[in-house]
C-alpha cells in the first residue's frame, strides 16, 4: 500500500515537471516569434526611412554653388567602320571659361603644335564694360576699368587626332559652356561649298574664273578632310584693372600764368577787342548807307502823306456838318 502511494507521488511530480517544461518552451517560442516580428518591423522602418530620405534628396534643390563644371570626356575617340570607310570633314566648336585667357591661349598653341596642327586665326580682346575715375594730386587721376577678357581661336589639327585634341582642352577649363561637333561626307561638304560660291559669285563672272574658284574650293574641302577645324571660344570672369592718367584741365590750371600776367594779357586783349570792334563797324558801311537812304525817303514821303491825310479829313468835315443841320431841322418840326 505504501509503495502504491510512493509511485503515485512520483508520477505527480514528473507530470508537473513536464508541464512546466512545456510551458517554458511555449513561452520561449512565443518570445522568439515576438523578437522576430520586432526585428522585421525595425528593418521595414529602416527601409522606409531610407527611401523617404532618398526621395527627399531627389526632390530637394541643391543650392551649393559650383566652382567647377566639366565632363570627363568631350568627344569619344572611338570611330565606327562606316566613318572610317568614308572621307569625312570634321568640325568642332568648344566654348568654355578659363582662369586666364592669355595663358590658356598659349597652352592651346602648345597643344596644337604637339598635335601636328596649326593656328588659323586668333583674336584676344579685353572689352571695357565700365570706367570710373578718381582725382589725385599733381593733376593725375586714377582710372578703374571693368573689362571682359575673351578670345576666339580657330585651329586645324589632323582629323585622326581631333577627338584627342579636344579632350586635351579639359584641364584648361573649369566651366564648359558649349560644345558642338559635326562630321560630313566630303562630297556633301563640297556640294555645300559650291552652292555657297554660286550664290556669292556675280553672274557676269567669266567661265575661267568660275573654274578657278571651283578648283580652289575643292582643294579647300580636301584640306578640311585632312585637317579638322576646331573653333575655340574662351571666356574669363570680368576683372578690374587700375591705371594712372593725366587730367589735362588740372595740369593746365597748375601750370597757368600768374594773376598780374593774366591781367596784363586781359588789358591787351581788351584793346585788341576794341580795335576789332572798330574794324567790324567800318566793315558794315553799306548798312549805314541803307539807313541814310531810308531816312531821306521817309522825310520826302512824310509831307505828302500828311497832305493826303489832311485833305481826306477836310472832305469828311462838311458832310458831318450837313448831317447835323438836317438832324436839327427835323427836331424843330
Amino acid at each position: 500500500m505504501n509503495n502504491k502511494h510512493l509511485i503515485l507521488a512520483l508520477s505527480l511530480v514528473l507530470l508537473s515537471g513536464c508541464a512546466k517544461k512545456s510551458e517554458q518552451a511555449a513561452e520561449t517560442s512565443a518570445a522568439a516569434q515576438d523578437a522576430q516580428v520586432v526585428a522585421q518591423d525595425a528593418v521595414q522602418a529602416a527601409d522606409a526611412a531610407e527611401k523617404s530620405t532618398e526621395q527627399a534628396s531627389e526632390n530637394s534643390v541643391d543650392t551649393t554653388p559650383l566652382t567647377e563644371q566639366k565632363p570627363e570626356t568631350i568627344l569619344s575617340t572611338d570611330v565606327s567602320q562606316a566613318e572610317k570607310a568614308r572621307r569625312m570633314v570634321r568640325e568642332a566648336q568648344v566654348n568654355f571659361t578659363a582662369k586666364d585667357v592669355v595663358k590658356t591661349a598659349l597652352e592651346i598653341d602648345k597643344l596644337t603644335f604637339q598635335a601636328g596642327g596649326f593656328i588659323e586665326q586668333k583674336n584676344i580682346s579685353f572689352d571695357v564694360l565700365d570706367v570710373k575715375t578718381q582725382k589725385i594730386a599733381d593733376g593725375k587721376i586714377r582710372v578703374f576699368e571693368k573689362v571682359d577678357p575673351h578670345a576666339e581661336i580657330i585651329v586645324r589639327v589632323p582629323s585622326d587626332k581631333a577627338a584627342i585634341y579636344v579632350n586635351q582642352l579639359l584641364p584648361l577649363m573649369y566651366f564648359l559652356n558649349q560644345q558642338q561637333y559635326s562630321a560630313k561626307r566630303f562630297e556633301l561638304k563640297l556640294l555645300e561649298e559650291k552652292i555657297g560660291q554660286t550664290q556669292s559669285v556675280p553672274s557676269d563672272t567669266k567661265p575661267s574664273q568660275l573654274n578657278e574658284i571651283s578648283r580652289l574650293t575643292q582643294l579647300e574641302v580636301q584640306d578640311r578632310v585632312r585637317f579638322s577645324t576646331i573653333s575655340i571660344a574662351i571666356k574669363q570672369p570680368a576683372m578690374v584693372r587700375e591705371s594712372l592718367d593725366v587730367d589735362v584741365a588740372a595740369v593746365a590750371r597748375l601750370n597757368g600764368d600768374s594773376f598780374w600776367k593774366r591781367a596784363w594779357e586781359g588789358v591787351q586783349y581788351g584793346w585788341q577787342f576794341i580795335l576789332d570792334l572798330l574794324v567790324i563797324l567800318v566793315t558794315i558801311w553799306p548798312l549805314y548807307l541803307l539807313v541814310f537812304i531810308g531816312l531821306i525817303i521817309y522825310r520826302v514821303i512824310k509831307p505828302v502823306m500828311n497832305k493826303l491825310f489832311n485833305d481826306s479829313s477836310s472832305t469828311k468835315a462838311p458832310k458831318d456838318v450837313t448831317k447835323d443841320q438836317m438832324n436839327s431841322t427835323d427836331e424843330n418840326e
